[in-house]
Formats: structure tokens, C-alpha cells, sequence
């Protein structure tokens, strides 16, 4: 008498009855064609692509633009709150709340603006009264000499331009030109020439190896502040176009530290050198912000400014102090910048709100531009990054093609010269990544320090 079965192998051995019937019989499970096996692939592949319904979602709910959490009635308005459960609470609504009907949910900005906006309409729509047409009521005698009064600085200027050289134009590519007093002028090849000798001195390269700025921008600055700033006798606005020199090019020179530096700017932030401004603290009011070092003087080193067409800017900042109350600051801080005249704060190529403080970079106007375009749509910040390297590759692709020609014009037909490289050498200095950008687009949307102010 055979045993019977127990119910466990009774169910297994219907289960597997059932698949040799579905698959056409035990021998269907071995002679299994492509096609069948690519379904069974796709069906596991489905499964595992199907959304996790279990994924804990972000605590804190939704975010605001600068990363704080968001405003939710139900929970921050305790008015909304009570009725919710039911309650009634004699108070008004948040100011945040879209109940509340003085300010409607809206901000402070959106309640000014729009109260502005107002102002300006019913200005605009009121037609002009008689007395108004044509008033000279504030064209006063002393309103006119005001305005058409020179500037102290400006005077002093043209003076000097008129009795030391025969150039009228004030440029940056005044260094190539001639003058009548040879003795006290800077030529190009001089810039040029003195810059490729500290490059090849080992001792100025082991002493600058550390340093984020270019090699040969760094031999150029000390030849410009030992040759153009610390001469007193030199006027510096025969070299420096506001606060800006652009490094002319030197024809007669093929070395590639030489084509590497054409076209290249270079900024002296110090504002009562280049336009004989007294700023005063912006702390006590009492006094007079002094002139301390530069960053260049004092450590070596250069600030850059990344620009949207071209290799970034250096500058040498002046340090101001403060002799009441001690506040030390920046000559390029927004606050500073702010403090200024139109026709010197325009000189320094950053808009004050993005002249950030503690920073290791500013951005240009045109970078600026830019981005306020593409991070309010896509708040891509990667791209830009792209955008300031793809500006720094191009210029040393020029650097080369430029380097490589007049090396042919002026050797042997078939020589050939090492160019500059671009890591290390050309740049040393890279743009901020995307991360870092977006920090600074919303540092600079937040910032307080703006021109009209």
C-alpha cells in the first residue's frame, strides 16, 4: 500500500503540472526561444523600474527661494489653524496669510512697489500746470556753477597730460605711443621685456609658485607698480584707462610669456591714487578712510574678476582703515563702491551688489548680466561655470595661434617654440563651480548694497 501524499506535495506537484501544461509540456521549458526569454527580461526590467511607493518624503515641506521653509496657512496662521479644528480666534491673519486683507499675502518690496506703482500713475495721468511749463525756478546762478565746476582731481589731471606729453587721448595703448620726454616714459617693450626677465629668474619663480594668479601677470604687476605707480612723476592716467590697464601688444618680442600677457587687464583699486576721492567712514562718520596695503604688496597675490568674454581680470586692492574707529575694508567692497560717484564707480567692472565681501572672485558686468537671465528660468549654474571656461579656452587658443605665427615671421622656416600652457601657466585661478555660482546669485539678489540706494 503506498503512502499518501501530504497536502504540501500535493499543491507542489499541481503547481508544477500546471506550468508543464502552460509552457506545451516538459520538454517546451528547454527548447525556450529568444523571443520568450527577452519577455521574461522585459517583464523584470518593468518591475524594477516601477516608482518605490515607499520613499520617505523631504521633511519641511516646500521650500522658498533662498531655502527657508515655505509659508503654509494651515500651520503658520493661527487663525487659519483654529478654523481648521474648528475654533474661532478673535485676531487678525498673518501678515504672510492670503486672508489678511491689508497686505494679502504679499511682502514689504510687493506692498512698496505696488504703492509706487500708484504713486507714479496718478503723477503721470495729472496733466502739467502753467506755473510748471517751462520753470526756471531752480535755474539759479550758483545751481550753474555747481554743476559746471571742475573736478579737483579731474583738473589736476588734465594739467599734468597737457605739460608732460603731446597725447590728448587718455588709453591704455598710450604705453606704445611716443612722447617728447623719453626719459620718464614706460613703452611697451619695457613692460614687456622686464616681465619675461622676472619669469625666467628662478628665485621669482620658486617664490610664486604657491600663487593663484598667472606667472607673467604676477611679473607684470611688480613691473608696473615699480615703474608707472611708485613714480610719483608719472602720471598714471597716461598708462591706465580709470582704473584699468590693458597690456598693449610688443611686436619686436616671440617669447610666449609675451603673447600669453596681450590683451590681459590689470586693475589698481585705489581710489584716491586714480581719482583723488576721500571716503569717509562709513561707521562713525568721523573719519577719513586711510590708505593701507595692497593685497599685492602685501601677500603677492592678485583678485581676480571672471568675465563672460575672456581670460578674468586682476586686481591690486588697496586697503582703507578707518584712524576713529579702526574698521578695516576693502577698496572693491560694495559698501565702499556705493559711497562713490557715478563716474568712479562705473570705473570697477562689478555691479555693487554682486561686490560681495570675503570673497575669493567677484563677476564681471557681463557675467551678471548673464546670469540674471538664466538662474531665475533654470537656476543652472553648471552652464555659466561652462560659459567662464569655455571664455578662458578660447583666449589661450588665440594666445597660441598668435605665439606660433610670429614665431614663424621673425625665426627659421621649420622652428618651432613652446607655447605657454594653459593649465598652470595661462590660468592657474579656475571660475567658480555651479554650486558656488548659484551661492552667489542668491547672495547678490538679497544684498542690500546697491547703487540707487
Amino acid at each position: 500500500m503506498s503512502p499518501t501524499p501530504s497536502p504540501c506535495a500535493r499543491t507542489a506537484a499541481t503547481a508544477a503540472a500546471t506550468r508543464e501544461k502552460e509552457n506545451g509540456g516538459p520538454q517546451a521549458v528547454n527548447n525556450m526561444g529568444p523571443q520568450s526569454q527577452r519577455r521574461l527580461t522585459l517583464k523584470e526590467r518593468t518591475h524594477q523600474m516601477k516608482g518605490n511607493t515607499n520613499k520617505k518624503k523631504k521633511k519641511g515641506g516646500q521650500q522658498a527661494l533662498f531655502g527657508e521653509v515655505a509659508f503654509d496657512p494651515e500651520k503658520d496662521c493661527e487663525v487659519c489653524k483654529a478654523r481648521l479644528w474648528g475654533r474661532s480666534v478673535h485676531r487678525s491673519h498673518h501678515e504672510l496669510c492670503t486672508n489678511n486683507r491689508n497686505k494679502r499675502g504679499q511682502s514689504v518690496a510687493t506692498l512698496s512697489l505696488e504703492k509706487e506703482e500708484k504713486r507714479l500713475k496718478v503723477l503721470f495721468s495729472t496733466p502739467l500746470t502753467e506755473a510748471e511749463k517751462c520753470s526756471g525756478q531752480h535755474l539759479t546762478k550758483e545751481a550753474t556753477e555747481a554743476y559746471f565746476k571742475p573736478r579737483e582731481g579731474v583738473k589736476k589731471i588734465v594739467t599734468t597730460i597737457n605739460t608732460t606729453s603731446t597725447t590728448t587721448t587718455v588709453t591704455a595703448q598710450s604705453i606704445a605711443t611716443g612722447s617728447q620726454n623719453v626719459k620718464t616714459r614706460v613703452t611697451a617693450n619695457d613692460l614687456h621685456s622686464a616681465a619675461t626677465e622676472r619669469v625666467k629668474d628662478p628665485n621669482f619663480v620658486k617664490s610664486h609658485e604657491k600663487s593663484t594668479a598667472p606667472l607673467a601677470m604676477l611679473a607684470l604687476a611688480k613691473t608696473v607698480v615699480e615703474r608707472i605707480i611708485n613714480k610719483k612723476e608719472i602720471n598714471n592716467q597716461n598708462y591706465f584707462n580709470g582704473l584699468t590697464l590693458t597690456v598693449p601688444p610688443a611686436r619686436n618680442f616671440v617669447e610666449p610669456e609675451c603673447h600669453s600677457l596681450v590683451g590681459q587687464k590689470l586693475l589698481n583699486v585705489d581710489w584716491k591714487m586714480m581719482y583723488g576721492i576721500d571716503i569717509s567712514c562709513l561707521r562713525c562718520g568721523r573719519g577719513v578712510m586711510e590708505n593701507k596695503r595692497t593685497n599685492f604688496s602685501h601677500n603677492q597675490v592678485l583678485f581676480p574678476i571672471f568675465e563672460i568674454d575672456g581670460p578674468p581680470l586682476w586686481c591690486m586692492v588697496r586697503s582703507l582703515k578707518c584712524p576713529c574707529c579702526h574698521w578695516r575694508v576693502d577698496a572693491n567692497d560694495s559698501e565702499i563702491l556705493c559711497a562713490l560717484p557715478a563716474y568712479a564707480r562705473n570705473a570697477y567692472p562689478v555691479e555693487t551688489k554682486c561686490a560681495l565681501d570675503k570673497r575669493n572672485c567677484h563677476l564681471g558686468r557681463s557675467a551678471a548680466a548673464v546670469m540674471d537671465l538664466l538662474m531665475p528660468t533654470c537656476g543652472n549654474g553648471d552652464l555659466c561655470c561652462r560659459l567662464f571656461c569655455n571664455a578662458i579656452n578660447r583666449a589661450h587658443l588665440q594666445r597660441v595661434e598668435d605665439c606660433h605665427s610670429s614665431y614663424k615671421t621673425k625665426k627659421k622656416e621649420g622652428a618651432t617654440i613652446k607655447h605657454v600652457e594653459k593649465d598652470g601657466s595661462f590660468t592657474r585661478n579656475y571660475p567658480p563651480l555651479g554650486d558656488a555660482l548659484r551661492d552667489a546669485y542668491d547672495a547678490a539678489a538679497s544684498c542690500k548694497n546697491t547703487w540707487n540706494q
